[in-house]
């Protein structure tokens, strides 16, 4: 008899022992659950073209199953189509050494590759993929546009969005692309179209709402700007370009002291951010100090030289403390550059639909695309006029012009 509280206790603490475990495998599969659910709410945010959103969503998956090739893969490819390539190529590194150079992996390379404009060694491949009718063909089609349109290849980069929208009209992936491309060749006024549909259709698109906003204050249409800039600095405070644009819009509307107070919070922290100083130099301006608007604007020419928005600022600057010939130098620059890019604009648009084979016009428009700073984009044409051409010897000039601005057209990407 006295044995039986003994065996009650020990069958209460296997009751207990049992409760534990079944908590933990409770727990463990609401975590796995919770993780599971993360990773299909990336696959779908990928499918609405919300990559940021998918990112943030892959941060638990990528804790929870590092090792895991499927995760890390779609990982490399929500980075690379929001823009951050090189996570995409460490997330890409990592599937390697787990997987080994299985196909998916492979095409995922390529399409980062082609993105970020190095189409040599991978664009036929991925066309004869898109031939073959690959189940990944959008994701081939946009990373061929967008490195058509990094590099210049205004022509293939177009006829691939029309394609697109051909099939599919309000697919804002195509309308944005679409933008993008008018952009990289000063239309802003044809990209406004594209984005306002974009935004129109799906009002998360927030990348779509910036470079809208950016095209708005492009064009002076400070007022329509004015909602979307409010509304990524409220969702994105510490993004300090946003808060430039948003600064410089305040100025536009005669709102001085608040443009002051973003600028000054930009540059309390970022000191050296070209946009803020260029802004903080027309403040300055409207002042009537043309010598510390100079000292501004001085400081961010140092930074980026090619700033089109800074020139003819900085020429005013000039003028206003009577150095007539710096200003002259300078105006003369501004002049040149506004030519350029028009001239630019007319090859991309028109003249390479009509000679796609003309070595000469390749290399004008390599010359051009290094005068702008534009050296990767640059290279890319003079290798192709010299490819054609070898014996022109001003292509293989400004060939060896482009090597400085190869970290710099990087940088300003």
């Amino acid at each position: 008899m006295a044995v039986l509280p003994q065996r009650r206790a020990l069958l209460r603490f296997c009751m207990f022992l049992r409760a534990l475990l079944l908590c933990g495998a409770a727990a463990s599969a609401a975590a796995h659950l919770r993780t599971w659910h993360h990773y299909r709410a990336a696959q779908s945010a990928l499918t609405t073209y919300h990559f940021a959103q998918a990112r943030d969503h892959l941060a638990i998956p990528l804790k929870a199953w590092p090792n895991f090739g499927s995760v890390r893969l779609l990982a490399a490819r929500a980075a690379r189509l929001h823009g951050a390539s090189e996570e995409a190529r460490k997330h890409l590194l990592v599937c390697q050494q787990r997987q080994a150079k299985t196909e998916e992996v492979l095409l995922e390379w390529a399409l980062l590759r082609a993105q970020v404009g190095e189409l040599e060694s991978v664009e036929g491949y991925l066309l004869d993929q898109l031939r073959r009718g690959s189940d990944q063909a959008r994701f081939i089609q946009e990373a061929l546009i967008e490195g058509y349109t990094r590099t210049y290849r205004i022509g293939p980069a177009l006829a691939g969005v029309e394609e697109w929208l051909r099939q599919r009209p309000d697919d804002t992936q195509a309308l944005y692309l679409q933008g993008m491309i008018y952009q990289q060749v000063q239309r802003p006024q044809t990209a406004l179209a594209s984005y306002r549909r974009v935004v129109e259709l799906d009002s998360q698109r927030e990348d779509a709402r910036w470079r809208l906003a950016q095209c708005l204050l492009h064009l002076g249409l400070y007022e329509e700007a004015n909602p979307h800039l409010e509304y990524l600095h409220r969702h994105y405070p510490q993004n300090t370009e946003m808060t430039v644009e948003l600064g410089a819009a305040r100025y536009k509307q005669g709102q001085l002291a608040e443009a002051r107070q973003l600028l000054d919070s930009v540059l309390a922290e970022h000191p050296d951010n070209e946009a803020a100083l260029r802004e903080r130099g027309r403040l300055a301006l409207v002042d009537e100090d043309a010598a510390r608007a100079e000292k501004w604007l001085r400081q961010a020419e140092k930074i980026n030289p090619r700033d089109t928005q800074l020139l003819p600022l900085l020429v005013t600057a000039l003028e206003h403390q009577g150095k007539h010939d710096e200003a002259q130098v300078l105006g003369d620059r501004l002049q040149q550059t506004d030519h350029d890019f028009q001239r630019l604009a007319r090859i991309c648009l028109y003249e390479l639909g009509e000679r796609p084979n003309d070595p000469a016009l390749h290399r004008e428009l390599g010359t051009l695309l290094r005068r702008l700073g534009y050296g990767e984009a640059a290279r890319s044409w003079l290798l192709l006029a010299l490819h054609e051409d070898p014996s022109c010897p001003s292509a293989r000039a400004a060939l060896d012009d482009t090597k400085p601005l190869l970290d710099t057209s990087t940088r300003r990407r």
